[in-house]
């Protein structure tokens, strides 16, 4: 039974980072798709790098003007 206990554990740690990066707002699209990709062969480092080098901001959106 603990064994299977350590296994649930092991991968709980293991997809924690893939759904991190899978719920951010700091990138989209391709570039996310690739951290996705990163993030599932080398898991807590490519996340470290993930936060590390992509602005917290995300992307800035940029307003319309108005036309009167």
């Amino acid at each position: 039974m603990t064994e299977l206990m350590l296994m649930v554990g092991m991968v709980c740690l293991y997809l924690v980072p893939i759904a991190m990066v899978a719920g951010s707002k700091r990138s989209k699209g391709h570039e996310k798709n690739g951290w996705l990709i990163g993030t599932l062969f080398f898991s807590w480092v490519a996340l470290l790098l993930y936060v590390t080098m992509i602005p917290k901001t995300g992307r800035v959106k940029t307003r319309r003007k108005k036309h009167s």
